[in-house]
């Protein structure tokens, strides 16, 4: 096949040749596959200039020589570059892909100046077979072959030396003129003109199948289930969100933290595998699959067509992919957003999930009313695939395949998943840097624009037998929530930092860990939310449910933030590990104009657990010297050296319960043996690292220090006495009742949330009062919540649960004969 063609997944991205444009987007594989039985036989592909290159080496005129350059020159000007045999793509003196046609050359590129175009310019005939029938007797046309030939001789020559070919092959239609424009190549190379083009392509090409045929591998082999006894609506379960293999089934205390927590849509509500799928598409006559950049859409297609061809059933598969602009394009779209090349940050995006594809997506449909449309094509189902398939004009219903954003980060850690638009895997801190800043803000965007037209969500992580729902089942169960409550689908990572705590606290976590750092309790942008229906598990993201249901959930304070969740509870475990480092965030100033945020981050430190003598670093010195300070720091990392850190910060005993207030431009970081609750506003990534105990991260990595940024925003006056007078919580009660008591843990005013604690003896009744309410039980075993809808739940020591604005009024109430402590924060 000529290119662009995705030559391993055999997708067709050719587009403006007309002969062509009746495949373009569709994957050729599987339309070959409907009319040649099946997976009985390989099918192959490869660029028809490889397989004429790789005929001639093998089998033909070329075979004595060992590096080839094999051009063909025809209506496009083919080439491909050939070691020993072999195809090459890259390496020494090989161009990207081995392609020649798009080089710059003179005022534009190669192929302007090498094919039939060029020579159809430079003397206008019907065909080039006519100018060269004409050049015999004509000068203008003997004149164009000329030119041809000294073009080539031109072009080619560097490519010759840098190479270092021992031949050059010259095949296509235009080949059989060599004597015309032949005079003009003086190479330092032999020449050699094939006798078949066309036969020779064919040898090469039938030399691919002696290569193995890859078939998808199934990336889980397992269908998550719900254990039995979890079947008690209240103790919800789900998959793990560990790096290690998922185990749904492992046991889990009955009556300890729960990291599997799920809302049941009911009986009948949840579908698992492709039959059902492949069936309810039949069914439509056809669908679009869209969804979240990481899902593998090529297993998605290996999968569902098998079942789709074992029903008897046609499919003519079209591949968004094919509509995907150029890697060059992207990365200039996408350039102004990702910051200082090798920086942490960028800032938002403000382009669109369309501005990645070509216009033929948006106008893209079924051209099926054409009367030479071959009678199977007419009877196959149409399935438009691939992220951004929402964006075609065709109405097809969608099947969102959804994924949360931990498994993304571990499948691009993998190497298994791109960056939209990108072809291979960067950096793992520059791809999660690009999909924070802009893979994440499109897609979002995306989902938003296409809801009326998404008929099904199914879970992309177990793309091997996916389970998937109705939306309007999804709609539903959402509403519950946000009438109820929320408990996230947290998630864990290891970290330099990190301790033990978590670890020995929490029972279904994996022991195998080298150590868990952080959790995200509820980060929400990379949060999920998980559904159960027959003991049947699937997850989206936390974004639905801001998308849907925003104003319920934040009451009052929805016109504020809009569609974003403004209020974090992660873990830093410190137990057994290392400290934070030192650090500062930015000013709400700074980090709209710098990174296009709405809220800063904020924080604060709620001392969950620690050993004796654990501390938290936080503000300065009385003495502090600012250029001293700076100075220390850079010749510290300049020379890989440590200092004292407690000449410039202070560090200040922390116990059970102490809150630590740390609004933006604060110094400050954890000290080892804590559990921190950290309750923040939501941006969790702007951290001004300025030392880090000159640690090299987990990849063996040096960890960014940003003392630049740091020193834009640091408050050398919150310094000594003031940092305990002002930055420690002083607790103030509200209210003291026989069976509860409240009290305020004073924030500081650039907090834009509040914090109370509840001693609970008994119950107490609570209303959200037009707020959203988030609570963590941080003394006790459990608590009982009743909401007003009469929905029970049982939360556990350390969980994180939402209370949404309009849950109304709520209940709590103490499971055990010793008094509880409940933390509760909601916006000011």
């Amino acid at each position: 096949m000529p290119g662009p063609f995705d030559y391993p997944n055999g997708i067709s991205m050719i587009s403006g040749l007309a002969k062509y444009e009746r495949i373009y987007g569709i994957n050729v594989r599987e339309a070959l596959r409907e009319r040649i039985a099946g997976d009985c036989i390989p099918i192959c592909f490869e660029n028809d200039a490889a397989c004429f290159g790789l005929g001639e080496a093998r089998s033909g005129a070329a075979k004595p020589y060992r590096k080839i350059i094999a051009i063909t020159l025809g209506t496009g000007f083919g080439a491909c570059f050939i070691d020993n045999k072999q195809l090459l793509t890259a390496g020494l003196g090989v161009p990207p892909n081995g392609y020649l046609y798009n080089i710059p050359f003179h005022a534009g590129i190669a192929e302007d100046y090498l094919s039939a175009r060029w020579l159809l310019q430079a003397c206008p005939a019907g065909n080039v077979q006519e100018i060269a029938e004409r050049a015999t007797k004509d000068e203008k046309a003997a004149a164009a072959f000329r030119q041809l030939g000294k073009n080539l001789n031109a072009f080619i020559t560097p490519w010759i030396k840098r190479f270092e070919a021992d031949a050059l092959v010259i095949g296509g239609s235009i080949s059989r003129a060599f004597a015309l424009f032949g005079p003009e190549l003086h190479l330092d190379v032999p020449v050699i003109i094939s006798e078949n083009t066309e036969h020779v392509a064919i040898a090469g090409a039938a030399s691919l199948t002696n290569q193995p045929v890859v078939r998808i591998p199934a990336r889980k082999t397992r269908q998550p289930q719900l254990p039995s006894h979890t079947r008690d609506g209240q103790q919800r379960h789900t998959r793990d969100g560990q790096q290690q293999a998922p185990n749904p089934t492992q046991p889990q205390a009955a009556d300890s933290y729960n990291i599997y927590p799920f809302e049941s849509l009911g009986s009948g509500r949840i579908f698992a595998g492709y039959e059902s799928l492949a069936r309810w598409i039949i069914d439509q006559k056809g669908a679009r699959l869209d969804g979240y950049a990481g899902v593998d859409w090529n297993l998605i297609r290996d999968r569902l067509c098998d079942v789709l061809r074992s029903m008897g059933q046609p499919v003519l598969w079209v591949e968004t992919r094919a509509f995907v602009k150029s890697e060059e394009a992207i990365n200039a779209l996408v350039r102004p957003f990702l910051g200082t090349e090798g920086s942490v940050w960028g800032t938002k995006a403000t382009i669109t999930l369309r501005d990645f594809y070509t216009a033929e997506l948006t106008a893209w449909a079924p051209d099926d009313a054409r009367d030479d449309t071959p009678d199977d094509a007419r009877d196959a189902i149409v399935i438009l695939a691939g992220t951004g398939a929402g964006l075609a004009n065709w109405k097809a219903p969608i099947v969102y395949f959804d994924l949360p954003k931990n498994e993304i980060q571990f499948r691009m850690r993998a190497g298994s998943a791109t960056n939209v638009g990108a072809t291979t895997a960067g950096p793992g801190s520059q791809s999660y840097k690009r999909s924070y800043f802009v893979d994440w803000v499109v897609l979002n965007q995306h989902r938003r624009a296409i809801e009326t037209d998404i008929a099904i969500v199914a879970d992309g992580q177990y793309e091997d037998k996916p389970n998937w729902t109705l939306v309007e089942h999804i709609r539903r169960g959402l509403r519950s929530m946000a009438y109820n409550g929320i408990r996230a689908r947290p998630w864990f990572e290891p970290g330099v930092w990190g301790g033990q705590w978590m670890k020995q606290h929490i029972p279904a976590l994996s022991k195998e860990e080298v150590n868990y750092a952080w959790s995200f309790e509820l980060i929400a942008p990379e949060n999920g939310l998980l559904f159960e229906g027959d003991g049947l598990l699937m997850e989206i993201a936390f974004d639905w449910i801001m998308q849907y249901e925003s104003g319920a959930i934040l009451g009052v304070d929805a016109d504020r933030f809009g569609q974003e969740f403004p209020i974090r509870f992660d873990f830093l475990d410190t137990f057994g590990g290392g400290n934070l480092s030192i650090q500062c965030h930015p000013s709400l100033p700074y980090i709209k104009k710098h990174f296009g945020e709405n809220i800063t981050q904020d924080e604060t430190y709620y001392i969950l657990d620690c050993k004796p003598g654990a501390g938290v670093y936080l503000g300065f010195n009385d003495d502090i010297d600012p250029l001293a300070f700076r100075q220390a720091l850079e010749e510290s990392q300049a020379a890989n050296q440590a200092i004292d850190i407690e000449e410039y910060v202070q560090l200040l005993p922390a116990n059970k319960h102490d809150l630590f207030l740390i609004p933006n431009q604060t110094i400050h970081g954890s000290g080892i043996n804590n559990l921190v609750l950290e309750i923040s506003a939501t941006p969790y990534i702007f951290t001004f690292k300025m030392y880090d105990w000159m640690r090299l991260d987990l990849d063996g990595m040096p960890r960014p220090i940003n003392i630049e940024h740091a020193f834009h925003n640091l408050d050398f006056n919150r310094k000594g006495e003031k940092v305990k007078q002002e930055l420690v919580s002083k607790p103030q009660l509200l209210r003291n009742d026989p069976e509860y008591q409240v009290e305020l843990l004073p924030t500081h005013p650039e907090h834009f949330y509040s914090i109370h604690r509840i001693t609970l003896r008994t119950r107490i009744h609570i209303g959200t009062e037009g707020r959203c309410h988030l609570l963590m039980l941080v003394e006790g075993k459990r608590l009982t919540l009743i909401t007003s809808q009469g929905t029970t739940y049982i939360l556990h020591y350390a969980e994180t649960f939402v209370l949404p604005a309009a849950a109304g009024e709520y209940q709590l109430i103490n499971d055990d004969n010793q008094p509880i402590q409940i933390i509760k924060a909601f916006v000011k």
